[in-house]
């Protein structure tokens, strides 16, 4: 077995790097925001009742933070639009110009397909 002495390495006791404290963040900055949630005496369009919220981390085996956190996700998919908003339909000038550089014979019947709605 080899000792300290005979690799010529001086032991020394690991120390923990000094901390600046100018330099650590905040726990503000880094801490995700908290909120209240109140639960309704009954259900209704706006809220749940504890029966209902209790039903529904059993069924789902969430917990109360999970549960909340998976219908709002759902809310979210449902509300809010998956893309940027664009300017709205082509006009007829932009049309004409797509046809004239595909080269393709498309008429508007073409566009009453199935497939285009």
């Amino acid at each position: 077995m080899t000792t300290i002495t005979e690799t010529h390495v001086a032991a020394t006791a690991k120390r923990r790097p000094r901390v600046d404290k100018s330099k650590v963040e905040t726990g503000a900055q880094t801490t995700p925001k908290k909120f209240l949630f109140q639960l309704r005496a009954r259900d209704n369009e706006y809220g749940v009742s504890e029966a209902t919220f209790t039903r529904l981390m059993e069924e789902l085996a969430l917990n109360q933070t999970e549960l909340v956190h998976k219908a709002l996700r759902y809310l979210a998919h449902d509300v809010l639009p998956a893309y940027e908003l664009d300017n709205g339909p082509l006009t007829d000038a932009q049309h004409t110009a797509i046809n004239k550089i595909s080269g393709m014979e498309i008429s508007k019947e073409d566009l009453d397909s199935p497939l285009f709605k």
